[in-house]
């Protein structure tokens, strides 16, 4: 299992996380700070350089902006819909993808 980690202590807007989420996962420049880029990237899979299994882990989330931190809610609970996996409190969170979760997006799972 691959596995990013990611600092959130100082995260102030959305596209810190973003950012940060891009750049761990090797993804190219043109990809978009969104939540249908991620699921394209993360679930649909074959754009970032680290594939899945998947696991992604945040700390520092009691440090981060308010906005920053309901953007990576927002974004791992809609990464759920397609059979990731999150766990998400006031100062930690992680994502885990399964290397056949895309099987998800045409009911195959």
């Amino acid at each position: 299992m691959n596995i990013v980690e990611l600092d959130a202590q100082h995260w102030k807007t959305p596209s810190d996380f973003y950012s940060a989420l891009l750049r761990k996962l090797g993804a190219p420049e043109w990809h978009g700070e969104s939540i249908p880029a991620l699921i394209d990237s993360m679930i649909v899979g074959d754009i970032n350089e680290v594939a899945t299994p998947l696991r992604v882990v945040v700390t520092g989330l009691d440090t981060a902006s308010k906005v920053a931190f309901d953007e990576l809610t927002k974004a791992f609970s809609a990464l759920t819909k397609y059979g990731a996996v999150a766990n998400i409190n006031s100062d930690r969170a992680s994502l885990d993808i399964a290397d056949n979760v895309s099987a998800f997006l045409d009911g195959r799972a």
